[in-house]
């Protein structure tokens, strides 16, 4: 059977995502091997995700149409004589990529009039084309509904969570590596950027890390560069918290696979923590976490309350006692599941 091709997402949290449109692709077409596009760093992401063959890398151009770079990653998928393609991003861009390659048949929404590029179009694309300014529906909505061609899910079955595996060899030579003690539960604390509005004041996460590092466990801060500010900070405050924001891209998705517990903010490694199946708490701000939180089911969402005055901003109205009952909460319900 001919390949299917996934153009997804350059961003870490949009391309977990994907991988519910990835999962239905391949209960419809178990036959047909799924290969992907996403950025460089996803590559590395890519093999911990159940039913991809094969990642593909395009390097992300912001303001800059990347015409050579596309031409030449055409060339190469053309060698794989893809049956089909699925457009998780309605642009040009990604549009041209599949079209260069001859893929016969090319599946979006044209959200920028890129008729001919994408030439299969879901039921209801005229609804979605007409849908300007922020999205009408979920993320995880609008990826499913292409690979579905527009079909809504049957009464009573859900569309699947993104889901990803890491075997747990890798995770045994990670701890080996990094010198991670096996039998110690670890808090892995993703931060997002501070100067970011979806961050969480930095004393309050350095109170979290304090209250589990007395009671014996490892603290981790994960992420990357943007990260690492914070994660000093924090350490200034819990010198015992290990700051992992400066390890490989790769070994991230290892730190997170071995936390028992997971306390982050929206972002990308909140996503890849609840598709690991972490038990997570994850910090929003108002009317946010329906877009743009995981679907996973082990999953805690925290948005300040309606009765939060409106001067208070952003994730300030989520207080440190609501994150500690919510942690404890999802801890206790992944030691005993069925009493949960």
């Amino acid at each position: 059977m001919d390949p299917i091709l996934l153009v997804g997402f350059p961003a870490v949290g949009d391309f977990v995502r994907c991988h519910s449109a990835i999962r239905i692709l391949a209960e419809r077409f178990p036959d047909r091997p799924i290969d992907v596009v996403t950025s460089p760093g996803n590559v590395a992401f890519a093999r911990f995700m159940p039913h991809i063959r094969k990642a593909w890398a395009l390097k992300r151009q912001p303001m800059e149409l990347g015409l050579a770079e596309r031409r030449n990653l055409a060339g190469e998928l053309r060698k794989e004589n893809y049956g089909s393609a699925y457009l998780m991003t309605s642009t040009i861009k990604a549009a041209l990529i599949p079209f260069m390659a001859g893929i016969p048949e090319r599946i979006g929404y044209p959200q920028e009039l890129q008729f001919g590029l994408v030439n299969r179009l879901p039921a209801g694309w005229l609804r979605h084309l007409w849908a300007f300014g922020p999205r009408k529906t979920r993320l995880y909505e609008e990826v499913c509904s292409i690979v579905t061609l527009g079909a809504k899910p049957m009464a009573n079955v859900d569309w699947p969570a993104p889901q990803m595996i890491i075997p747990a060899a890798e995770l045994d030579d990670w701890r080996s590596r990094a010198g991670v003690e096996a039998d110690k539960p670890a808090l892995a604390i993703f931060t997002g950027d501070m100067e970011s509005p979806r961050s969480w004041p930095v004393e309050r996460f350095i109170s979290i890390a304090k209250d589990y590092s007395d009671q014996g466990w490892a603290v981790w801060i994960v992420g990357g560069p943007r990260e690492h500010n914070t994660a000093n900070r924090i350490r200034a405050g819990v010198p015992q918290a290990v700051d992992f924001t400066t390890t490989p891209l790769i070994d991230v998705m290892y730190q997170l696979g071995a936390s028992a517990l997971f306390l982050g903010v929206n972002g990308g490694m909140s996503h890849a923590a609840a598709a690991l199946n972490i038990p997570c708490v994850l910090i929003f701000g108002s009317n946010l976490s329906y877009l743009h939180a995981p679907v996973n089911e082990h999953v805690r969402l925290l948005e300040p309350p309606i009765s939060t005055p409106s001067w208070i901003k952003d994730t300030l109205g989520v207080s440190e006692e609501r994150v500690r009952e919510a942690l404890a909460g999802a801890l206790e319900e992944a030691r005993h599941p069925q009493s949960a």
